[in-house]
């Protein structure tokens, strides 16, 4: 077997920084593709749940926050508060009410009353367009789970390789105009085409079993061709280029230098697929509608944990409003100055996250 080429400090140094480089860039490219699969495949198992677990549960709870609301309302022109109070009161209401009606109760009349009173005049949905998102009453709804497209998640990468052999020929055909991305993934697979067609070539020749007449000789280069070939056939761009590297004595300083030259054009080439893929991951996040950040853990599995959590906590919420106004019923203006003091708290709270948030 011909003796390696690794003999200067030098070369081996860079070789190995770039193989490693190499290594690194395809660890990361297999975990963003399984990331990607998970978080499909996860999709597929959160959205069904979310629309037939949660989302009944999300509407009886807006439905119930409602109800406490409209207890506030009867029981503040039932009870003497200080103006303080009254105006802390309003403010909550009106920004409720907003909320509701620039959302899922557009159309409640009731709510729309109550708007009325408070703000003593009819609540209209511009004013307060930009306050709640972009999108329109009509267009959204607290009650509606948005249509997910698994297409949106669909990994445009997946499997991708690189096909060495391939040439096509168009014949008199007029050829369709390419995208940028098109065109730069031509452009790299003709490059690592021709690449790998010199390698294949240059080992074959080197390692044909004919050049030998030693049987031992023959059988050893006949393995070696069999590497070679199987490597090409495969479209494995490394292996035939650790296989050049393996086999490369000392008088082919050239092929050396061309392995490194090969090696550095692969790893630029890998290092555009996971950027790409990053892409890919930030706009199937985006598309889960937030389900993403609620359900999934940091490999991008679907959570039944965190599934679970969040659908007691809508559970839990529920009955605490439940208790709530029944307490209400029992003690008005004991249970109506608890919840002002829990209303302070908060919005004192709010203000100190507000003005210290950034230290």
């Amino acid at each position: 077997m011909s003796t390696k080429i690794f003999k200067k400090e030098s070369g081996e140094s860079k070789k190995s920084k770039l193989q490693s480089r190499y290594e690194k860039l395809l660890k990361d490219i297999d975990k963003k593709k399984k990331q990607q699969q998970n978080l499909r495949d996860g999709l597929r198992t959160a959205v069904p749940r979310v629309i037939t677990e949660l989302q009944p549960l999300a509407k009886a709870e807006t439905e119930w926050h409602i109800k406490k609301l409209i207890r506030l309302d009867e029981i503040v022109d039932e009870i003497v508060i200080s103006k303080n109070k009254r105006d802390m009161f309003v403010d909550y209401i009106l920004q409720e009410l907003r909320m509701f009606l620039s959302t899922s109760h557009q159309s409640d009349e009731t709510l729309k009353r109550l708007y009325r009173k408070y703000a003593k005049e009819d609540f209209q949905q511009n004013r307060f367009f930009n306050s709640f998102g972009s999108a329109s009453a009509e267009d959204s709804s607290n009650d509606d789970i948005v249509e997910f497209s698994h297409e949106n998640t669909k990994e445009s990468t997946d499997n991708k390789t690189f096909n060495f052999q391939e040439e096509k020929e168009s014949f008199g055909k007029k050829p369709k105009k390419l995208s940028k991305k098109e065109e730069i993934e031509a452009e790299e697979e003709k490059i690592l085409a021709q690449d790998a067609k010199a390698i294949y070539f240059r080992l074959i020749k080197k390692y044909h079993p004919d050049r030998q007449q030693d049987p031992t000789k023959q059988k050893e280069y006949t393995e070696i061709s069999k590497l070679v070939t199987k490597a090409y056939k495969d479209n494995d761009f490394m292996a035939l280029l650790r296989l050049q590297v393996e086999y490369i004595d000392e008088n082919e300083n050239d092929a050396h230098a061309l392995a490194d030259d090969m090696i550095m054009r692969y790893n630029k080439i890998l290092q555009n697929q996971l950027n790409e893929l990053n892409s890919e991951l930030t706009i199937a996040k985006m598309s889960s509608q937030g389900l993403f950040e609620d359900f999934f853990d940091q490999n991008y599995e679907f959570s039944e944990k965190l599934f679970e959590k969040k659908k007691r906590e809508i559970e839990v919420n529920i009955a605490h409003i439940k208790a709530n106004i029944e307490e209400s019923e029992r003690q008005k203006k004991g249970w109506f100055k608890q919840w002002i003091k829990e209303l302070q708290e908060l919005n004192n709270q709010r203000s100190m996250e507000f003005l210290f948030g950034g230290f």
